[in-house]
């Protein structure tokens, strides 16, 4: 599992890639999307309510799905970040493997056990990402619902009677956007999370490697002193 995790790490570029241009195009998204508002709020009141529902229906629409699209993106760029740090620890250890195999086997200090947080890391990762996901298919739902209750006139909606549809479906937008947009601040902790996991099985590795590094110097010292004696002493006996 880890051994195809280490592999998939490698992609890392791709995955930065890719949430960079969701995060372009949620930008361009937006422009369009804001002149559309500049032309709608340029009207009357009276225009907006006759002529131009459909407008505000999509203005209203896309300004409920865009921003978790855009987290998306951005949850990919830190998901990139996260495996770029896991192809980093995995290169400390063969470093730290290839300096080892310089000591002979019977001296040979074994590699300390990484943190029990490092393997969870890409999981950890994922959760985040498997958050942002789901957060952008709820806004979807929103943004559908959002676009059958604006193209009806703001007094329509306004006068809808209890237990009807229109204002079931203005409930729902309210109520799932309120804790929507929390939902995907814990997505963004989770990465961050997991990005702090693996800069903290760095830390641990460097760590290790350094003592690793300094008992390897140690163990170089001792066999050159034993190596100097019988040196000497088989000088004395040919003497």
């Amino acid at each position: 599992m880890q051994k195809k995790i280490g592999k998939m790490a490698r992609m890392y570029p791709m995955m930065i890639l890719m949430g960079f241009m969701i995060v372009v195009v949620a930008l361009i998204v937006g422009y369009v999307n804001s002149q559309n508002a500049a032309v709608y709020f340029a009207e009357s009141k009276a225009v907006r309510e006759t002529t131009l529902l459909a407008e505000r229906a999509s203005i209203e629409s896309i300004g409920l799905w865009l921003p978790y699209f855009k987290f998306m993106g951005i949850g990919l760029i830190l998901g990139g970040i996260v495996m770029a740090l896991r192809v980093i620890i995995d290169n400390l250890k063969a470093a730290g493997v290839q300096v080892l195999s310089n000591i002979p086997e019977g001296q040979r200090p074994s590699l300390p056990k990484p943190p029990f947080f490092g393997p969870l890391m890409p999981m950890v990762m994922m959760l985040g990402e498997a958050i942002f996901v789901a957060a952008f298919i709820v806004s979807l739902g929103l943004a559908a619902d959002a676009r059958i209750v604006f193209a009806n006139p703001l007094p329509t909606i306004d006068a809808a009677s209890a237990g009807s549809v229109l204002l079931a479906q203005v409930q729902n937008i309210h109520a799932t956007a309120s804790w929507l947009i929390p939902f995907k601040f814990f997505a963004i902790a989770t990465e961050f999370l997991a990005i702090t996991m693996g800069l903290g099985t760095i830390i641990f590795i460097l760590g290790s490697q350094t003592e690793l590094i300094q008992k390897g110097i140690q163990i170089a010292r001792s066999s050159l002193q034993v190596g100097s004696r019988d040196e000497k002493e088989v000088k004395k006996v040919t003497a």
